[in-house]
């Protein structure tokens, strides 16, 4: 069984660890209409599989990445940019052929983000060729996302289209991407077709599985809107996990010791927030 990271924003950026467990009801904060959070329980299908437990970027700063095979971004607060060191972190764990899962702005962590990208974080790591650009409501809410590639286990289980409610609402245009990834589906905006879920195995190592959609904002809604989002979720923490035989690895000398079934999963729910957070939050205009 491979670990998995989770990381979820919050005010300093939670991060969070998940292992087996048995499965336990979600929590779900709503703050002013402006805010929202939530916990690493606010993910029920998740939870089901997985105990969540959040950490800290300082953690991941100090290398707690190593012992984990996932890392999940989402919601990620800008005022609290990555260290230099957060980003050589990343680099380091998908070199060893690990996997990190992101939606919504955490697109602007491994993508440069474009001038005047709401919500983009100030100091990416550019992971990957491209620009994500816009990252508002600007094509309204409960966009349905196209199924292209019905085979892809990103999209298991999801009837075409599909939808998230407030988790397909705020969403980024991702542009001149490499060939490395693979589109799932997409979205319509303005009179265009952008990319809606799609992942790539890096190079260097590692697998990544993104959706520019913030669709952690369907957490807690109930309905198709949520379980499509848990489903589309779980999907991608799978996909990632697939191991170094599948994501490819460092040389031997780089390599991190393999978690044993003992070691904790890793589900990131990552808050680039501030320097270390429990809560998911996002600012809505």
């Amino acid at each position: 069984m491979q670990g998995i990271s989770f990381a979820g924003a919050s005010l300093p950026w939670p991060w969070c660890w998940v292992r087996p467990a048995r499965p336990r009801l979600p929590t779900w904060r709503s703050g002013v209409t402006t805010t929202r959070y939530y916990s690493a329980a606010s993910f029920t299908a998740l939870n089901a599989t997985h105990t969540v437990t959040q950490v800290t970027v300082a953690n991941i700063d100090a290398g707690a990445l190593s012992a984990y095979d996932v890392l999940v971004l989402g919601h990620l607060n800008p005022s609290i940019p990555p260290t230099a060191t957060t980003c050589s972190q990343i680099q380091s764990f998908l070199a060893a052929g690990k996997g990190v899962v992101s939606e919504w702005n955490g697109a602007t962590l491994l993508i440069q983000p474009a001038a005047g990208a709401y919500h983009a974080v100030t100091n990416p790591c550019n992971l990957f060729a491209g620009t994500a650009a816009g990252g508002f409501n600007s094509f309204g809410i409960d966009l349905p996302l196209t199924i292209t590639a019905p085979a892809s286990p990103l999209v298991a289980g999801l009837s075409n289209p599909f939808a998230m409610a407030g988790g397909s609402e705020f969403v980024y245009q991702l542009t001149g991407l490499g060939p490395e990834w693979s589109v799932a589906a997409t979205y319509t905006g303005g009179g265009a077709v952008f990319p809606a879920v799609l992942s790539a195995v890096r190079s260097g190592g590692g697998c990544v599985a993104l959706s520019p959609f913030d669709f952690f904002d369907a957490a807690g809604v109930g309905g198709t809107a949520q379980s499509n989002m848990e489903i589309l979720l779980n999907n991608m923490v799978a996909w990632a996990a697939r191991g170094p035989a599948s994501c490819g690895r460092a040389p031997a000398a780089a390599v991190q010791p393999v978690p044993t079934l003992e070691t904790p999963l890793l589900a990131a729910l990552a808050g680039l927030l501030g320097v270390c957070g429990a809560w998911l939050r996002r600012r809505r205009h």
